[in-house]
C-alpha cells in the first residue's frame, strides 16, 4: 500500500514538473496551480494505463484521459479565472473556445497529449517503478 502511494506521489510531482516545465518553455512562465493540475492529469492517466492493461484499448484510455484533460482544464478556469480572477490564461480570442477557458485547438493538443502522457507513464514504470510489462512501448524499448 505504501509503494502505490509512493508511485502515485511521483507521478503526480512528475506530471506537474513537466507540465509547468512546458508552460514556462512554451509561455515564459507558469503558475503553480498549473503543476498540481498537471499533476492531477498525470495521476488520472496512470489510473488509465492501469485499465489500459487490462484489457481496456489504447484508444479508449487516450480518449478518456482527453476528455478528463478537457474537463479538467474548463472546471479549473471557471474556478481561477473567472470565479478567483486569477487571469492564468484565456481563450476568448480562440475559434471555438467555450467560456474562453477551453478551445478547440488545445482540445487537440490535450488529446495529443493524453497519449504522450500514456507512453511516458509506461516509460515511468518500466524505470522508476521496474515495472517491465509494457505493451505500448513493446516494440520501441531498445530505443529507451
Amino acid at each position: 500500500m505504501l509503494r502505490r502511494y509512493g508511485e502515485l506521489l511521483t507521478v503526480f510531482i512528475t506530471g506537474g514538473l513537466i507540465y509547468g516545465g512546458l508552460e514556462v518553455i512554451c509561455r515564459g512562465h507558469t503558475y503553480i496551480s498549473m503543476g498540481v493540475i498537471g499533476g492531477i492529469c498525470m495521476v488520472i492517466l496512470h489510473f488509465l494505463n492501469d485499465e489500459r492493461r487490462q484489457g481496456t484499448g489504447l484508444a479508449v484510455s487516450v480518449t478518456i484521459g482527453w476528455i478528463f484533460i478537457v474537463s479538467i482544464e474548463l472546471f479549473s478556469g471557471e474556478i481561477l479565472n473567472r470565479t478567483l480572477k486569477l487571469h492564468i490564461w484565456s481563450y476568448n480570442s480562440s475559434p471555438l473556445n467555450f467560456d474562453g477557458q477551453i478551445c478547440l485547438v488545445f482540445s487537440i493538443l490535450w488529446y495529443i497529449l493524453s497519449f504522450v502522457g500514456l507512453l511516458f507513464d509506461e516509460f515511468i514504470r518500466s524505470k522508476l517503478f521496474h515495472n517491465h510489462h509494457i505493451p505500448i512501448l513493446a516494440r520501441y524499448h531498445k530505443y529507451i
